[in-house]
């Protein structure tokens, strides 16, 4: 009967939590007051209550809430949250998310085959926004036969998920087909996907993407320019210099836009030249 009495105590603490995060004359301390004390309770019975405010608060868009909210889910339910977690991570609802992010990714690594179970499927599914999510926490539980739908997910029409495959196939480091699709992805029509690709490819060093990642030195768009830059200046090698990164660099150096070309003086002081 105690027990009882203490779980319904601690719902009503919930919803008045819950009800003073959509309120904005709330007193903040007493909000963070209740906050503590029921992740200090841990009861696994609150579990569908936290699920259900949770998914409310980011229905109504409300950045904060599910911050609060999703830490105490999390440290109630530990990586049993995941696929709750997932989805409230998976809307963009204006905030860093930096916190929800982290927690992510530790409770996905807790118990990896349990996690891609949960994200396999919402890989390929239909909503776009948790597809995104769920290719970007399979980068943190890699395994070689993602690479078959990685390769798939490199076709999808929406930007987002084309940029989350090429996050997560850095994972796969310098398995060769992972390579190959992150080659790929520098024609991507997007700039921030090339420039992801980019990014990915300089961190890599293989010495055979360096003739795609030159082309990018007439890319259209001058960020996407600055970032083959970048990426060339990560090669690192003895001299002598690589004539054709050297030149590479000249004409980035000689760019109309002038973060290209504070790239491309980096680049030069940091010696790119494998060939």
């Amino acid at each position: 009967m105690e027990d009882q009495r203490a779980a319904d105590d601690l719902t009503l603490r919930l919803d008045e939590l819950a009800a003073g995060l959509t309120d904005p004359d709330c007193d903040l301390d007493d909000l963070a007051d209740i906050e503590e004390e029921l992740v200090a309770a841990r009861r696994r019975d609150l579990i569908p209550h936290l699920e259900r405010h949770l998914a409310a608060a980011v229905e109504a868009g409300n950045w904060y809430a599910r911050h609060v909210l999703a830490r105490i889910l999390a440290e109630t339910a530990g990586h049993t949250s995941l696929a709750a977690l997932l989805r409230a991570y998976s809307r963009n609802l204006g905030d860093d998310q930096d916190s929800l992010s982290t927690k992510l990714y530790v409770l996905a690594q807790e118990d990896p085959a349990a996690a891609r179970e949960i994200l396999l499927p919402c890989a390929v599914g239909n909503d776009e926004d948790l597809r995104r999510a769920a290719i970007w926490l399979l980068g943190f539980v890699p395994e070689p036969g993602d690479l078959n739908l990685l390769a798939y997910a490199a076709q999808d029409s929406d930007e987002g998920v084309r940029s989350a495959v090429v996050g997560t196939l850095g994972s796969h480091g310098t398995e060769p087909t992972a390579i190959d699709l992150l080659l790929n992805l520098l024609g991507d029509p997007s700039p921030q996907v090339r420039i992801s690709a980019l990014s990915s490819l300089g961190f890599l060093q293989q010495s055979r993407t360096l003739p795609k990642i030159r082309l990018l030195a007439n890319d259209d768009n001058p960020r996407v320019r600055a970032w083959v830059a970048i990426a060339l200046g990560r090669f690192h090698a003895p001299e002598p210099v690589d004539p054709v990164t050297s030149a590479t660099l000249d004409q980035l150096a000689a760019d109309a836009d002038p973060y290209v070309r504070d790239q491309a003086a980096e680049a030069r002081q940091r010696k790119p030249l494998r060939s």
